[in-house]
């Protein structure tokens, strides 16, 4: 591994922060909310803004568990 990966790889560190942080949701948060969507009447318009915050806290979710 060269010097540039090197750097390369300390400044994705920093970009991409952990999940650690007392602004982030918890397992159990992120399980509450999507049962709330899942359980909530949306309009067409919103489907697909629903459905991409969904995709996201689904990740979330998965990350947080496998730690």
């Amino acid at each position: 591994m060269g010097l540039r990966d090197s750097i390369g790889q300390k400044i994705s560190k920093v970009k991409n922060p952990s999940l650690h942080s007392k602004d982030n949701l918890t397992s159990e948060e992120i399980a509450l909310i999507l049962n709330l969507i899942k359980n909530s009447p949306f309009k067409g318009g919103d489907v697909e803004v629903i459905y991409n915050l969904v995709i996201k806290l689904q990740n979330q979710y998965t990350k947080l568990e496998k730690e």
